[in-house]
């Protein structure tokens, strides 16, 4: 059976307007920018813990931040952290780190709220185990970033030795490069992988590796974030008319655009669940009737 895209796509789009996503994702942004700073501090402290050189670590972190996030928008995360960093012994921010995690997973609630409604699915968990799961799903998401940017900041290396190991040397910078950029991408799905499978209250479960959303949201999120920060580039008008104010501006409208991706690969994947569905139901029925033939 020939895939109908016109019909999918219409369909995505009905699906999108009927459960509102540009409004929940604005209630989305809102909660992010609660959990952004939490989460990136969780971020530094593990990247503490695990590697031992805290600020070697966020200063990496915040050259790759600067090449994602807005201008004026990474501007002032590089300031508050550093505020905050600098106000704080390490033993603290390592001690400090549980309670980072259970502030940044506000983040995952607002979002596992959000897929429920776009998947129509209703939120029966009791309390302890959706909170329970927003804490692993942040936990998980923040192992696989680490793990993401530690290839980024050290991927020719770290790879050269894992590939020495097995008996495989690579000495080819591009070779390498490429195998980086599949590891980081892997990294990437596979935390739209938890997200989509694990936030919302699916019954019953299924996971999937690679679906059509985690696929459109990481399209769309390079999308966006590029075409901001080019719109950013040259026709800024927030820092002149709001002043310091047009950063906190900025970084609402980059963390809202952010779950808007989310939500429409959420979307995504709900339609692409029920065609698939339906299509296998319509191939039985064309069987039924083959067979009573």
């Amino acid at each position: 059976m020939k895939f109908d895209f016109k019909k999918f796509f219409k369909q995505v789009y009905e699906k999108a307007l009927e459960e509102d996503v540009v409004s929940n994702a604005a209630q989305v942004g809102f909660y992010f920018i609660f959990a952004l700073f939490p989460l990136l501090l969780f971020l530094l402290s593990l990247f503490g813990i695990i590697l031992e050189s805290a600020e070697t670590i966020r200063q990496e972190l915040f050259v790759y931040l600067k090449q994602l996030i807005p201008g004026a928008a990474f501007e002032l995360i590089e300031k508050t952290l550093t505020e905050v960093v600098q106000e704080s012994s390490g033993g603290k921010l390592t001690l400090g780190f549980i309670i980072a995690l259970w502030s940044a997973s506000a983040g995952i609630d607002s979002i596992r709220i959000a897929l429920n409604d776009v998947y129509d699915l209703k939120e029966t968990r009791p309390w302890w185990k959706y909170k329970l799961t927003s804490l692993l799903l942040t936990l998980g998401i923040a192992l696989l970033t680490i793990f993401a940017l530690g290839i980024i900041f050290y991927g020719s290396q770290f790879l050269s030795l894992l590939l020495g190991v097995v008996g495989l040397a690579v000495q080819s910078s591009w070779i390498l490069s490429v195998l980086s950029f599949i590891i980081v991408t892997a990294a990437m799905m596979s935390a739209f992988a938890l997200l989509y499978a694990f936030a919302p209250n699916h019954d019953p479960f299924a996971w999937k590796w690679i679906t059509p959303g985690a696929i459109t949201a990481i399209i769309l999120w390079l999308l966006f974030s590029f075409g901001f920060r080019l719109y950013l580039t040259y026709f800024d008008s927030y820092a002149k008319t709001y002043g310091s104010v047009g950063a906190i501006i900025i970084l609402l409208l980059w963390l809202y655009l952010t779950a808007l991706v989310i939500l429409i690969g959420g979307v995504v994947n709900a339609v692409a669940d029920k065609f698939s569905a339906s299509n296998i139901k319509t191939k039985k029925d064309e069987n039924t009737k083959k067979d009573e033939k």
